[in-house]
């Protein structure tokens, strides 16, 4: 079980290390260069990445782990 719970801690780090990363960029797109083009398509990516965020979240919903945890919450 632990090997499925690391699989998706890592699955969620890949897209929010992006979305960091990309935030960052649009940040200093815009600070610096003012190119709003750029920053636009920056922020798409980081879109994508919440989407993809959100569909793993969403597979999470019905594994095994995250139901025995909530059995042993209660």
């Amino acid at each position: 079980m632990d090997g499925e719970k690391n699989r998706f801690v890592h699955d969620l780090r890949n897209p929010l290390n992006t979305i960091s990363i990309n935030a960052e960029l649009g940040k200093l797109t815009l600070e610096r260069t003012g190119d709003v083009r750029k920053a636009i398509a920056v922020f798409e990516t980081i879109l994508a990445e919440c989407r993809q965020c959100s569909t793993i979240l969403d597979s999470l919903k019905n594994t095994r782990f995250v139901r025995a945890n909530e059995d042993e919450d209660q």
